[in-house]
């Protein structure tokens, strides 16, 4: 097929949002959008639609299902990855949480520009964002929740809040709707396939070579492509397309265009360790009763509005992220007679880096995710006062009185070999992977600060891979402001 102006790879919060800002721009010139996205099929309607039921997404239809490899760190344990498959990518199956960049991921962003983004420009890209994504205040909050937040109000360890969330009336929402008003007036096509590899004219990308049920085929554009297809399958496109390290290159035979040892480093994401109690209440329902549905159907609140993620924030010098869930983390949603509160814990900014691995030249093969968790010391340090925090948090404060027992890791494990061992047994990923190919103003970096990839015209990527290390919190509104930072800035360059 042929005759598209612009090919946007990867329908996922930031290709989304790459793709309807092209379309919607006043400018006429910019022309026609190609936005390739994998085939997928849909999960049940009302998993898709229920907040409450999000956990149900992962491992459906709508998940690409990843695994790492064996994480010498985590008892040698291969973790599940889950990642969006379909239109709106990750934000099909993620936790709807809403956490805006803090003042110190936006001067990251700044800094790996070589100070040539400013901190009023971002300001007022995330003021036109949450214009346009309109995150919801939560309709319905769990006892949990409203105990833990009144509980850490006080608190000179951190600050917590209800986290907004990425829906509409209490029911999922996800950039893909942003798509709506260009695909009625034509000016973005879907095309559902797997793209392989960029096509080049010298060094001008032309298109890519996509694969689908019809075979092997190619999309061209006139202006540019723009890759959004996540931290993982973004690396991989590059791969294919001869720019990586040429030892793995050579490997699988493919001709090196452009050698860069970056591709595929740099690998980050945040490991989440559950602390969970018992508490007096009653257990979250793990099937919904005639009156919550109806609650939910006719008002968009109760219980099945809850992303289970309720609340958190940042504690110990914003090191760690709390999350707060009215749940077993490890068991729910298996019924059961007792009711719980997990204290989730996380690092917010790991210094432990992976790398993904080319396993084989075809599309239709996934990458090797090796994420070397707690390869850092600090990482495991930085958990284990976590741990800390969030029993004290639970021991001094009015807590204390709504508090049956520690189920994990358990009253017994108090010594910080103790503390490490639970980590190695019970953490798990936090499905945040990002930056495996970082932007820059170095010359060494794959991508520059105008999202362009360095070595070649009319090509760009942004999504998660282009992180130059992990925000403090979910990353998914970064990533799409991100993503209208190189929708300006693509067209600042083209027009």
């Amino acid at each position: 097929m042929n005759g598209a102006d612009w090919i946007v790879v990867g329908g996922g919060s930031a290709g989304c949002v790459v793709a309807s800002r092209l379309a919607n721009a006043a400018d006429p010139q910019l022309g026609r959008i190609v936005l390739i996205e994998p085939p997928s099929t849909l999960a049940p309607p009302v998993d898709r639609e229920r907040p409450a039921n999000w956990l149900k997404l992962l491992g459906s239809s709508e998940d690409w299902n990843l695994g790492t490899s064996e994480n010498a760190a985590l008892a040698k344990r291969v973790l599940r990855w889950p990642r969006g498959r379909g239109l709106g990518g990750s934000s099909r199956i993620n936790a709807m949480i809403w956490f805006p960049p803090t003042s110190s991921d936006l001067q990251n962003l700044i800094d790996a520009s070589g100070n040539a983004w400013s901190l009023s420009e971002l300001q007022q890209e995330l003021e036109n964002l949450t214009e346009l994504v309109r995150p919801e205040q939560p309709t319905w909050q769990s006892e949990s929740a409203d105990r833990f937040l009144e509980a850490v109000s006080s608190s000179h360890h951190g600050t917590a809040w209800p986290y907004l969330r990425l829906n509409r009336s209490g029911r999922r929402w996800n950039p893909a709707e942003l798509l709506t008003p260009a695909l009625t007036n034509d000016r973005i096509e879907i095309q559902r396939a797997t793209v392989n590899r960029l096509v080049h004219q010298g060094d001008r990308v032309i298109g890519v070579e996509i694969w689908n049920e019809y075979g092997t085929n190619q999309v061209l554009a006139n202006k540019g492509v723009i890759l959004c297809a996540g931290a993982i399958a973004t690396p991989g496109i590059l791969m294919r397309s001869g720019i990586g390290n040429r030892e793995q290159l050579q490997q699988h035979n493919i001709d090196v265009r452009i050698e860069s040892d970056q591709v595929g480093q740099g690998l980050q994401d945040h490991l989440i360790m559950p602390v969970v109690f018992q508490v007096k209440s009653k257990p979250f329902p793990s099937q919904p009763s005639v009156r919550d549905i109806a609650r939910w159907q006719t008002m968009g609140t109760g219980p099945l509005t809850s992303n289970l993620a309720e609340c958190g924030g940042l504690f110990l010098d914003d090191s760690v992220q709390l999350h707060v869930t009215p749940t077993h983390y490890l068991t729910y949603p298996t019924p059961t007679d007792h009711a719980f509160m997990t204290i989730g814990v996380n690092a917010s900014q790991p210094l432990s880096a992976g790398i993904l691995e080319l396993q084989s030249k075809d599309p239709r093969v996934p990458l090797l995710i090796h994420p070397n968790y707690l390869g850092h010391g600090s990482d495991r340090e930085t958990t284990i006062r976590g741990i800390r925090l969030a029993r004290q948090l639970v021991t001094e404060t009015s807590l204390s009185k709504w508090i049956v027992s520690e189920k994990l890791p358990g009253k017994k494990r108090h010594s910080d070999e103790d503390l490490g061992r639970a980590i190695s047994r019970y953490t798990q990923t936090l499905y945040h992977p990002a930056g495996t190919l970082q932007f820059g103003a170095s010359q060494s970096c794959v991508v520059s600060p105008g999202f362009a990839i360095r070595g070649l015209q009319q090509a760009w990527i942004v999504d998660a891979s282009v992180l130059p290390g992990l925000t403090h919190g979910n990353p998914n509104a970064t990533i799409m402001l991100l993503a209208l930072q190189a929708a300006k800035k693509i067209i600042e360059q083209t027009t």
